[in-house]
């Protein structure tokens, strides 16, 4: 991201030594030509049907960039969904997830007549009927599956296993189905996952994606029209020169031979992929004397 002219240090065409001169330190830049490149990748690569996961970074004008590409917010909490609002989200646009959605949070979400919420559990099924049925709503969900699938990460942060708290077990797919069939307030309209971050072992992906088509296919089969399936982000992010490139583009033929014959809408949450590499902290050295003085 940075490039040296002379010595001096440039994001794009502006000096940091013009930047300091007027924003405080410690401060972020971040690039928006980078950030720009990386989205039009994945929207190549992937579709445009594209949700940024706002939890790798929910600086409001990163997101109001975001929404100018058209894509989508992925959201975890109150404060991200009405950060995502405010940055001009529309609520179609905008996926409820996460394990720790609270009543209130599912309330607000349902009078925002968002796109739709991810359920982790039955309980919060049961949950959501009972609110939609409270506010005689009819309310979009989708069911985040646990596929059981390695990502061949490091342990904290995969989420994809049995052994790890997120979702509902894909096996438990009937039990979901008959639930799911008594709440008369709810469109099951979606199935989600998620088995990680920093993933870039492709056939972890391979094995998610048929993992993926088999559990829809249930469902449609049961005569609850699956029509979204989003597959989640945790695409491979390189922090140094040392590490391979994650080519991303190399998840079209797994998803052409997977889902080619399908008419399901496919969708992806790619967050660090598309900032973790436009942006930087700048700070100031303190220089601490030996007789106690300090030098900036």
């Amino acid at each position: 991201m940075l490039r040296f002219n002379n010595k001096v240090p440039f994001v794009e065409d502006t000096s940091l030594n013009d930047i300091i001169k007027v924003c405080q330190t410690p401060f972020y830049v971040y690039s928006q030509k980078i950030i720009t490149q990386k989205v039009e990748r994945v929207k190549k690569a992937l579709g445009n049907n594209i949700f940024f996961s706002v939890k790798s970074n929910s600086n409001q004008a990163i997101l109001k960039l975001m929404q100018s590409f058209d894509i989508g917010a992925d959201v975890v909490s109150l404060g991200e969904l009405k950060r995502s609002l405010s940055a001009g989200f529309h609520p179609s646009k905008i996926i409820f997830e996460g394990v720790g959605k609270s009543k209130d949070d599912i309330i607000y979400a349902i009078q925002k007549n968002i796109r739709l919420i991810n359920t982790e559990s039955f309980e919060e099924i049961k949950l959501i009927q009972k609110l939609a049925l409270e506010k005689n709503k009819n309310v979009n969900i989708g069911i985040r599956l646990n596929p059981d699938i390695n990502g061949g990460t490091i342990s904290k942060i995969s989420t994809g296993k049995k052994t790890d708290k997120f979702g509902i077990e894909i096996d438990d797919i009937e039990n979901i189905i008959n639930i799911i069939k008594n709440c008369k307030n709810l469109n099951l309209i979606g199935i989600s996952c998620h088995i990680g971050s920093q993933i870039s072992d492709m056939d972890a992906y391979k094995n998610t994606f048929s993992e993926m088509k088999k559990a829809a296919d249930k469902f449609v089969a049961s005569g609850i029209n699956i029509k979204h399936v989003d597959l989640g982000g945790g695409f491979y992010v390189k922090y140094n020169n040392k590490d391979p490139e994650f080519k991303i583009e190399n998840l079209r033929k797994e998803l052409d031979d997977c889902f080619g014959n399908s008419s399901y809408e496919l969708s992806f949450e790619p967050g660090r992929y598309l900032v973790a590499e436009a942006g930087i902290i700048v700070i100031s050295i303190i220089n601490i004397k030996k007789n106690g003085g300090i030098n900036y």
